[in-house]
């Protein structure tokens, strides 16, 4: 593998609905008789709308899996210490925009929950870097 793969999150609709509706809210207030009110949800837009548009999951030449959650979460993880890979509908917090994830556990124990857009690629390219790589199935 040369350069870099960039995987997008996957988006549920619930999220994508939960991020687009404060935008749509805000933006139909500049026309009402408040339209200052619109200015109150800016620090929220700042902050939702990078999550949305910038999570992502980035697999470097050099065997380092990269992930991007909006403005402030960037996190880099050794491909060579990945252990097991498994799919789960876990809700706990994690740089994810769906429910349909991917539970990756590393040798130090610490666990991520990733929503890659095509985890059977991404599954494939991980384990063309490390084959040790176990893999479980649904």
């Amino acid at each position: 593998m040369t350069g870099t793969i960039v995987f997008r999150s996957k988006r549920a609709a619930w999220f994508t609905i939960a991020t687009l509706l404060p935008l749509a809210i805000a933006f139909a207030m500049l026309f009402l008789d408040k339209w200052y009110m619109s200015l109150l949800m800016g620090p929220v837009l700042l902050y939702v709308l990078p999550i949305y548009f910038r999570t992502s999951y980035k697999i470097h030449d050099i065997n380092q899996l990269t992930v991007v959650c909006g403005l402030l979460y960037m996190k880099t993880f050794n491909i060579s210490d990945l252990m097991h890979i498994r799919p789960t509908n876990n809700i706990i917090s994690s740089p994810a925009l769906s429910l349909d994830r991917l539970e990756l556990k590393f040798k130090n124990k610490e666990i991520l929950l990733i929503s890659p857009v095509q985890p059977e690629r991404f599954i494939e390219v991980l384990q063309a870097i490390n084959p040790g790589i176990e893999v479980k199935k649904k």
